[in-house]
């Protein structure tokens, strides 16, 4: 199941408070630091999406503002 934004928000959160702690192995660090690259790009395609869907439901409000009214 694809996770939601919020959660990839919150696990972002979670990996940058455990490389601040300085207490992780190299290894460990650069395993994090490959999986928030990958939730952002998550984050990205469902802001991408989110805004898409706002342009579209825009342009709809706006032909509806246009109309005439009879």
């Amino acid at each position: 199941m694809e996770k939601s934004f919020e959660e990839c928000i919150k696990e972002l959160e979670e990996i940058a408070e455990k490389l601040e702690s300085g207490k992780l192995s190299l290894d460990e660090s650069l395993k994090l630091y490959e999986k928030a690259v990958e939730l952002c790009s998550i984050c990205k395609a469902k802001l991408d999406q989110g805004n898409g869907k706002v342009t579209v439901l825009r342009e709809k409000l706006n032909a509806i503002i246009e109309e005439p009214l009879d």
